[in-house]
């Protein structure tokens, strides 16, 4: 039995490798990323593959060797800024290359790598499919504003999640979709908005990490399709 790890080599992806064997999740995890071999993402338990992207054909090349039965899938994969952009805080800033990218690495990329790993799970076995999201792409809980690109996206991918737990539902019927918001944790995604951040709300990967696991550990079929808090309060869409 394995877990599959896509995004598996940044610092929240490489700590949450760990925490599915330490946790019990699973005794074999498949970290694929566009990361070489690091300490994180070696040693028992860990099957370690690196991808040049997340294009179909390159993770074809991973995904049809894989033999054992997968129960899980997490998967990490997001942009929030780039060396090119920052959040979008005036409709002024707002550009079509900027959303195009969030949408496509925020929203589609995830479920076409659902799609892509879903025939390596056994319709008939419980098991989970995971990705990380945020609280901000919820439309109820905006009341500050800006940022166009990255909560529209956001919400996108919350909703395709929802709209593929119906579908699964019917096929996979022990399955539960599920995406999750880590909280604001220490990486290279909240690393230029980190001075703003009051006292005890920036968290290591290590304790986001564990929580996202117990989160995890906590789903059920009846509960798929929803966005779930690092802390197991389910988030309004």
């Amino acid at each position: 039995m394995a877990v599959l790890v896509f995004g598996a080599g940044g610092g929240l992806g490489q700590a949450l490798v760990q925490e599915l064997l330490t946790a019990g999740v699973t005794d074999q995890v498949i970290a694929i990323t566009r990361q070489p071999k690091s300490a994180a993402t070696s040693g028992a338990g860990i099957e370690h593959h690196q991808v040049a992207d997340y294009s179909e054909e390159s993770l074809q090349a991973v995904l049809s060797g894989i033999k054992e039965p997968v129960t899980g899938v997490l998967s990490t994969v997001g942009v929030l800024h780039t060396n090119d952009y920052m959040p979008e805080k005036r409709l002024a800033e707002v550009n079509a290359k900027q959303l195009a990218e969030n949408f496509a690495v925020n929203a589609t990329l995830p479920l076409l790598l659902m799609q892509q790993s879903l025939p390596l799970m056994d319709r008939k076995a419980p098991g989970f499919w995971v990705q990380l999201s945020a609280m901000v792409g919820s439309a109820t809980n905006n009341y500050l504003g800006g940022w166009y690109s990255y909560r529209a996206s956001k919400a996108a991918l919350n909703m395709l999640l929802k709209t593929a737990s119906i579908e699964l539902r019917r096929t996979h019927k022990k399955l539960t979709v599920a995406a999750i918001h880590p909280g604001t944790t220490d990486t290279q995604l909240s690393a230029p908005f980190q001075e703003r951040i009051s006292e005890g709300k920036l968290y290591t990967p290590a304790e986001s990490a564990e929580r996202i696991v117990q989160v995890i550990q906590n789903l059920n079929p009846d509960n798929s399709g929803k966005l779930w808090h690092w802390n197991g309060e389910e988030l309004p869409y």
